[in-house]
């Protein structure tokens, strides 16, 4: 990241500004919605940048059980883009699961190219099973989804360092 900050674990205290930046992309289509209540109950598997005391983005990741973890809601507010903010939250996250040996990382996006200068790599969304009976059965968009599904592969990826 460009600017000084840190990427952390999200707290409690975190939870309206991860909702506020999660409804801008999620009101866009870009990201699915997320509910406070949801966000509360899985506050564990979210972390964020911060940047002098203020959060600027968000990501999470969801465990399908075994091999397989998903990165999801993964957002930085409109003025902090373009300053690896966005690459050093998946970093990290990326970082934290490779160490928990969970070798199958993947994530549905718009945005593969971002993804790709990120280590991750086009698969087919075939390969999800688990995503597709979650997220995706119940999503408005499922007969006529864009998104690309990537992954990427803890024993044969590099993530790079995850500083700020």
């Amino acid at each position: 990241m460009k600017t000084a900050g840190v990427i952390r674990k999200a707290t409690t205290d975190d939870i309206d500004s991860i909702f506020t930046i999660i409804k801008f992309y999620s009101d866009g289509g870009i990201i699915l919605e997320r509910s406070l209540k949801d966000l509360k109950s899985s506050l564990y598997y979210f972390y964020v940048a911060e940047i002098s005391q203020t959060i600027v983005g968000t990501c999470s990741y969801y465990d399908y059980g075994g091999h397989l973890m998903e990165i999801r809601s993964l957002g930085v507010k409109k003025n902090f883009l373009r300053q690896d903010i966005g690459s050093a939250l998946i970093k990290r996250v990326i970082q934290d699961l490779c160490a928990l040996n969970k070798p199958k990382i993947f994530v549905l996006t718009y945005t593969p190219e971002f993804f790709k200068r990120n280590g991750f790599s086009i698969i087919s969304k075939n390969t999800l099973p688990e995503k597709i009976w979650k997220d995706c059965v119940t999503c408005k968009n499922i007969d006529t989804c864009n998104e690309i599904a990537l992954e990427y592969n803890c024993q044969t990826g590099e993530s790079g360092s995850v500083g700020l």
